[in-house]
């Protein structure tokens, strides 16, 4: 069992089958005094807020339903400055790895990952030291590394676009307008050398970012 500085685990999941099971499984093995599982960003950010200063172990899914767990670290930040935050996907592309390593988050685990795995994700982050899962990493090791990098903003952007939503609309729903979601577009569109949007939505679904 890890020490008294780790008995609060929160858990942002929008699948409640899977935040309910994780959520039994911190529970089972005593990894937590306390845990608790949001399926929706405002009643999770409101808990955060009610949370002040307390260190909180965050359990954050990158795949929300209308963004990704990256535009929400922000926010948890400006909440809670002693929040630990660790990403759980079940991506297996190595440029959404790479992706949320170079945001520097405390953790990224694999969903599927194993007991040990996670008890030893736990004690990493709990001395201030960022863990990857050994899967991902090895993932990484052989890959050949990609200089392409999406903002959070781009892919809330790339979302979307994916979801045939025009210009127009995506920049009213993000209070953004026309021109900077074009500029957006655009610059997207130049980091990976395309040449229209369904190439720039096709290379973000083949390695998993949307």
């Amino acid at each position: 069992m890890l020490t008294n500085d780790s008995q609060l685990a929160v858990i942002l999941d929008d699948h409640g089958l899977f935040a309910t099971s994780f959520s039994l499984l911190l529970e089972k093995y005593g990894l937590f005094h306390f845990v608790k599982s949001f399926d929706r960003k405002d009643d999770f950010l409101r808990f955060l807020a009610s949370s002040g200063t307390q260190k909180i172990y965050i359990f954050l899914d990158y795949y929300l339903s209308e963004e990704t767990g990256l535009s929400l670290l922000p926010e948890i930040d400006r909440l809670n400055k002693n929040a630990k935050t660790i990403f759980l996907t079940s991506a297996l592309s190595p440029l959404l790895i790479q992706t949320l390593k170079n945001y520097n988050p405390d953790g990224i685990l694999s969903k599927s990952c194993n007991l040990d795995t996670l008890k030893s994700c736990l004690a990493s982050v709990r001395l201030d030291q960022h863990f990857i899962d050994p899967f991902f990493e090895k993932l990484l090791e052989n890959h050949q590394s990609t200089t392409v990098r999406f903002t959070p903003r781009e892919i809330e952007l790339l979302k979307y676009f994916a979801r045939g939503d025009s210009i127009a609309k995506t920049a009213e729903k993000l209070f953004l307008s026309s021109h900077t979601v074009v500029a957006h577009r655009r610059k997207m569109m130049a980091k990976i050398n395309c040449q229209s949007i369904t190439q720039l939505i096709t290379f973000a679904r083949e390695h998993e970012v949307i």
